[in-house]
């Protein structure tokens, strides 16, 4: 699975969740494109956010996370790596 589709499922996830932080396109298109990071910290995201993300990740590209798995990663460049990498 390549890395972009990652990142758009992760966003995907993110507007599901109601994070207000992706759709500011100063954020959601450097981050789409790759071009920027996103830290964990500047999402400001809600219990229920974070399961839309583990649901999403899960549905979208079989691998499994918890909430509590999201606290190991310092951002979300980093946990879409390990996607890839976990899919592969």
């Amino acid at each position: 699975m390549e890395i972009e589709r990652v990142r758009q499922i992760l966003v995907d996830a993110l507007e599901i969740g109601s994070v207000a932080a992706i759709y500011e396109p100063a954020i959601r298109g450097p981050f789409l494109s790759g071009e920027d990071d996103l830290s964990f910290d500047r999402l400001d995201m809600d219990s229920l956010a974070r399961m839309e993300l583990c649901i999403a990740i899960e549905v979208e590209t079989g691998v499994s996370l918890t909430p509590d798995d999201l606290d190991s990663f310092r951002s979300l460049g980093a946990l879409a790596r390990r996607v890839v990498a976990d899919h592969a």
